[in-house]
């Protein structure tokens, strides 16, 4: 793993991180990660406030991101307490915490730089993808979306891997898509091919990614503008992407 690119000028001074809880035990450490990400994904001049929601209570690796499609100055970031400690951490609350109420006890030690680093990278690709791209998913039926998040996920995560940067590996990200999209009509034929295009692409929009939708349930294809093209001119709604990650399911090859 490289390390994440420093400050190449004077935004990040400008940006603000709120925290809730504000006594989160890991905040300083955490905080110097996720300013690290936003760097590392040249989001400097664009985001200027962040809020980061810590839940305690939840000891798996989960995380999504909110924003307003059209304005990305701010952004609300929402994790689960296992996105900042390693697997063996969470496999260890696992077994000794998995029937006692409250939250396990963490200490600034059980940190870890390169998991909350990769839920970091991952979740403000997404909004990095709308800015850049068009690409969100407020416009697509609620039937679809679970699908197309899943696939704009496996687009994001390779392009963290050719990068050299935290991200789910192949394998591990394969293992969710596949869960996510095995009941599509024609996963069986086409699941493989649509997984590595998206793996090795560099640059897509939202229209490609309802195509390869449609390659796999055998749907038609698009034949107008994307999903973000058809939102202009409505009220701002507000873009929440769910990561489909299980530190359980998912994360079985991962050396840390």
């Amino acid at each position: 793993m490289r390390p994440l690119r420093r400050s190449s000028g004077p935004h990040g001074e400008s940006l603000r991180v709120r925290w809730h809880p504000r006594d989160f035990p890991l905040r300083e450490p955490a905080e110097a990660v996720l300013r690290a990400a936003v760097r590392e994904l040249s989001l400097e001049p664009v985001v200027r406030d962040l809020h980061v929601h810590v839940d305690p209570q939840n000891r798996d690796d989960h995380a999504y991101i909110e924003w307003n499609t059209h304005d990305h100055r701010a952004a609300r970031l929402s994790f689960a307490i296992g996105n900042f400690v390693t697997r063996a951490r969470r496999r260890a609350w696992a077994r000794t915490w998995g029937n006692r109420p409250g939250p396990p006890p963490i200490l600034p030690r059980q940190f870890s730089a390169r998991s909350f680093a990769e839920a970091c990278l991952h979740e403000l690709s997404h909004l990095r993808d709308d800015h850049q791209s068009g690409v969100d998913l407020t416009g697509a039926p609620a039937s679809e979306r679970e699908a197309l998040n899943e696939l704009w996920n496996v687009w994001i995560d390779g392009r963290l891997n050719r990068r050299g940067l935290p991200a789910m590996t192949r394998g591990e990200r394969r293992r969710v898509y596949a869960r996510t999209l095995r009941g599509a009509a024609r996963f069986r034929a086409r699941g493989e091919r649509v997984f590595q295009a998206l793996w090795n692409a560099d640059h897509l929009g939202p229209r490609e990614l309802r195509a390869y939708l449609a390659e796999l349930t055998g749907g038609p294809a698009p034949s107008r503008p994307g999903i973000r093209s058809r939102l202009r001119g409505r009220t701002p709604r507000t873009q929440r992407a769910r990561k489909a990650r299980s530190a359980r399911t998912a994360r079985n090859a991962r050396d840390e």
